[in-house]
């Protein structure tokens, strides 16, 4: 065994480079395709868009709660990304890049949508049997359908902040930066973002149980 004296072993210990972490090497990986596409490299661009696309995807199907919109989004996303994926700097990590662009693409749409409301009851079931196993497809698709319709009385702005947090889970430091606001206002919209949430879910599973009372 060979033995260090003891400040020889802590500049030993202290030469060892540390580990990266996946989420630094995939970080890394992205900005060296940013690198490229700022130099008009195409292939960059399709292996960036190849990379990210289904978080992207993901991303705005939490966000807009539509999947036959997702497919417009998505290319209206990478549109505005290859815009402005040139001015990036790396002040950010690019997943909150690509999540401001998300965000903003989903803003765009919730409002548009506001503007012409649909009855998201309409396609919610009679009622949710808690009888049916929770990894029974169709009581995913009665879960999905109710928080769907809870998320829909949300304003764009606090919907975007609770998705975030909620089902991507970023801190309100990174969605502060995602949305372009501070963290106490994203703290602030979560929590009102929050507590209108289970409201909404509390009087939609109260709902069935109420109409067939009245019956």
């Amino acid at each position: 065994m060979v033995s260090f004296p003891l400040g020889a072993q802590n500049l030993a210990v202290a030469e060892v480079p540390p580990r990266s972490s996946p989420a630094d090497r995939d970080e890394a990986l992205l900005l060296s395709l940013v690198e490229r596409i700022r130099q008009n490299d195409v292939t960059a661009f399709e292996r960036l868009y190849h990379l990210t696309r289904e978080d992207a995807a993901r991303t705005l199907f939490h966000l807009v709660g539509r999947r036959a919109d997702v497919e417009d989004l998505l290319q209206e996303t990478y549109l505005r990304l290859l815009k402005s994926v040139r001015s990036f700097r790396g002040e950010s990590r690019f997943r909150t890049f690509l999540y401001r662009v998300c965000a903003n693409v989903a803003l765009s749409h919730l409002r548009w949508k506001r503007r012409r409301p649909e009855d998201v009851l309409d396609e919610m079931p009679d009622q949710v049997s808690p009888a049916v196993g929770p990894d029974d497809e169709a009581f995913r698709r009665q879960a999905a359908r109710l928080v769907e319709a809870a998320l829909e009385g949300l304003t764009a702005k606090k919907r975007i902040v609770f998705v975030y947090h909620e089902l991507c889970g970023m801190g309100p430091e990174e969605i502060a930066a995602a949305v372009g606001t501070s963290p106490n206002t994203v703290r602030s919209r979560l929590h009102h973002a929050r507590l209108e949430f289970h409201a909404a879910m509390q009087s939609l599973l109260a709902a069935p149980q109420a109409k067939g009372g009245a019956k």
